[in-house]
């Protein structure tokens, strides 16, 4: 088969790898489709190379069809059209067992060597457990299947932000998840969504999904301009997928008393946070990694044309060009935002 080998920063090679044979509850999936996530961007470039090492497959949003079964394989059979939950979990350890498997204590990820040497989906075939994999519905594209975990994500973040019907919204960072929070708040009951970014072009397709409002984070009348959105008191709930020290303090700042703040975005582990914003206006701040029991969720929105996915997939390249679409998603004035990769 064919496969996509993360060799350095800014080097891919397209080697040839046996097809993995699949164990007794395993399945091998003829990999359809993969998205390149944000988090293969970083390693790529040379940071925090810990959590992609060279000579890894990277690639963890994936969807395909079931080629073979091991023995006792009960739920699926070939030919099953599937999309992959990447997020392995222990099942044993506390949070396992109060049903919250994404904040498990020995979590594993595809495509990553962050806790554990993974190969992921840039390939033609993947084995995977069976427990791993969702039934992708006939009206859901490949493509759009590699959306179970950021579109999971997003799903995530605004429930854990607590969004509720009347609230106003301010999203930092119209990447494919913010792009995707914009969708999944307003589905929330949010009355307003502010989407924020340096980017005009990812402005005008986060107004073109349903953001009532679009700013640059670099206007000098920024803070003012989203006083007046949200009538004076600032946003209910504020949403960080940046990552850096400057839109960190930019939420903390803009929030309204006793408001919310969703953490998401990261670039590297420790940032600089005016503390007195948290205090004195006695905000909440939630984390927000991964997703729970949102699978049946965002399968039902993709099934159901509920959220506006094709807006968010900007380029769609054959596995041989996986460079070229890293390339794309890391050039200054680029257009790209999800770069799915067909293999």
């Amino acid at each position: 088969m064919k496969a996509a080998i993360f060799k350095a920063p800014y080097e891919f090679e397209i080697c040839e790898r046996e097809i993995p044979k699949p164990k007794e509850h395993e399945v091998l999936i003829r990999i359809r489709a993969v998205g390149i996530c944000g988090s293969d961007i970083h390693p790529y470039r040379g940071n925090g190379l810990d959590r992609r090492e060279p000579g890894i497959i990277m690639g963890h949003e994936a969807a395909g069809d079931v080629a073979e079964i091991g023995g006792k394989v009960t739920r699926w059979k070939p030919g099953d059209r599937v999309a992959v939950n990447p997020q392995i979990n222990c099942e044993s350890c506390v949070m396992c067992r109060k049903g919250l498997p994404h904040l498990c204590d020995h979590p594993l990820l595809i495509g990553s060597s962050m806790r554990g040497f993974l190969d992921g989906a840039m390939c033609e075939y993947l084995v995977m457990h069976e427990k791993q994999l969702y039934h992708l519905p006939d009206e859901v594209s490949y493509d759009y299947g590699t959306f179970l975990d950021p579109l999971g994500n997003a799903i995530h973040l605004i429930n854990r932000g607590g969004v509720k019907l009347g609230d106003k919204v301010v999203i930092i960072g119209a990447g494919t998840i913010g792009l995707l929070a914009v969708q999944t708040a307003r589905l929330a009951g949010a009355v307003k969504v502010i989407a924020v970014d340096l980017s005009d072009y990812k402005l005008e397709i986060a107004k073109d999904v349903g953001a009532a409002c679009c700013l640059r984070s670099d206007d000098p009348d920024f803070l003012e301009k989203v006083k007046q959105e949200t009538d004076g008191m600032g946003p209910d709930v504020v949403v960080e997928a940046v990552g850096i020290s400057t839109t960190y303090n930019l939420a903390l700042q803009m929030c309204r008393k006793r408001g919310t703040v969703v953490a998401l975005g990261f670039t590297k582990p420790e940032l600089e946070l005016a503390i007195q914003q948290i205090v004195y206006k006695e905000l909440h701040v939630f984390g927000s990694t991964g997703y729970a029991d949102e699978c049946g969720t965002t399968l039902e929105y993709l099934k159901n044309n509920m959220v506006d996915i094709e807006k968010v997939i900007t380029h769609r390249l054959p596995l041989e060009k996986v460079k070229e679409g890293f390339d794309l998603l890391c050039e200054p004035d680029s257009k790209a935002i999800k770069v799915i990769l067909n293999p």
